[in-house]
């Protein structure tokens, strides 16, 4: 996965969490879940866009 294609993800992550939010009430497990789901893929993000610039 290319970081474009993560970042796609991370957008698409955010919007169904913020529906989730919005349906079931921030305290709502499910929406817990989806929210460490997100944090997983920021975190790969953070460590693929890391790992490019310090090759540069």
């Amino acid at each position: 996965m290319n970081l474009k294609e993560i970042e796609k993800l991370m957008e698409q992550e955010r919007r169904e969490l913020n529906r989730m939010a919005d349906q079931h009430g921030l305290k709502d497990g499910r929406v817990l879940d989806k929210s460490s789901q997100l944090d997983r893929i920021i975190d790969i993000y953070s460590r693929i866009k890391r790992s490019a610039l310090q090759s540069n």
